[in-house]
């Protein structure tokens, strides 16, 4: 039911304020009095378009609001599908401001003009002469013949049952989304088990390689300061060695004649042996280092697919990418 209509800054209205009582309400007057002007403020508020030629005074906005009983309109659905509050006294209000910008409110919410106007259109018909709209609504012929074959209990008995059913249909759709990701999830998740498979990564591999590759990278220069140094020791004339043997031949021949001379004899010979046996670690790491191309060529392969791997993943080591697996 139609309670009060509140109107202001409208065509030729400045503020108006009409209240509505049960029954029927007749609005009468003669030509220009403004009875088409009430319809032209009704019909903003079940959302009929309008500009800025609808104000009076255009630096103020307009406003047009309408209060309705809905109390058996058998409208909660269309609040809660909508997320408006439901009330048995419900609130339109429709505002028009003077750049021609327009709001709509459903009991304080904003709402589109498509909402506005689906929910007017379900409190107001404005009609004029030979004009029956809602008789040509099918929504509206049925409702009568319900009415009329009093199936209130047959069809509050249907829409629950439908409620039910369009639950357990979105139910189910969500459920057929939610396995459509499944496998789809599943399917990277395999490409990526696959990836890491194929991998055959092994704990430590990537330092070895690094450490290969970076003596590789620099061969040249390792196996001439090794081959230096290693002449140094052991490989010219006179050498460290060498030098060494002599000054160990004089101090032996004075150790008989004092025992701390005897101590650093000693020291000599240790000194000696481990210089011996650097010499010989030296000669035999630079016979071990060859430059080799293709061998540097296999570890950067296997080095940038780990690289590439840790870079997707957003991890830092080998082992990491085997807890990924």
């Amino acid at each position: 039911m139609f309670k009060k209509l509140y109107i202001q800054n409208y065509a030729l209205i400045d503020e108006l304020d009409i209240s509505f009582t049960d029954g029927l309400t007749i609005i009468t007057g003669e030509t220009g009095a403004g009875k088409s002007i009430l319809l032209g403020a009704l019909s903003l508020i079940i959302g009929q378009r309008a500009d800025t030629s609808v104000l009076q005074d255009k630096t103020r906005k307009c406003i047009v609001e309408g209060t309705f009983r809905i109390k058996g309109y058998k409208l909660n659905d269309f609040f809660k599908q909508n997320e408006i509050d439901f009330a048995d006294e419900t609130i339109i209000r429709r505002e028009i401001n003077p750049e021609g910008k327009s709001r709509a409110f459903i009991n304080d919410t904003p709402v589109t003009l498509n909402l506005l106007k689906e929910l007017g259109e379900q409190l107001i018909d404005i009609h004029s002469q030979h004009e029956t709209l809602t008789l040509n609504d099918s929504a509206f012929q049925l409702e009568l013949v319900d009415v009329y074959a009093s199936n209130e209990k047959l069809l509050n008995t249907y829409q629950d049952l439908y409620k039910q059913y369009k639950e357990q249909q979105e139910l189910l759709n969500e459920l057929m989304e939610r396995e459509a990701r499944s496998k789809k999830d599943q399917d990277y998740f395999q490409f990526q088990f696959n990836e890491l498979e194929e991998a055959n990564l092994v704990e430590g591999e990537q330092i070895a390689m690094e450490q290969e590759l970076e003596t590789l990278n620099n061969a040249e220069e390792i196996k001439q300061n090794l081959s230096g140094a290693h002449f140094a020791l052991n490989g010219r004339e006179h050498n460290i060695i060498i030098s060494l043997n002599e000054v160990k031949a004089l101090i032996a021949n004075m150790s008989k004649y004092n025992s701390s001379i005897n101590e650093l004899n000693d020291r000599l010979n240790s000194a000696l042996i481990e210089l011996k046996d650097i010499a010989s670690e030296l000669e035999t790491i630079e016979q071990e280092v060859v430059y080799d191309p293709r061998r540097i060529e296999q570890l950067n392969l296997r080095l940038d697919s780990i690289y590439r791997l840790q870079s997707k993943h957003q991890v830092e080591r080998v082992e990491e990418l085997l807890d990924i697996k």
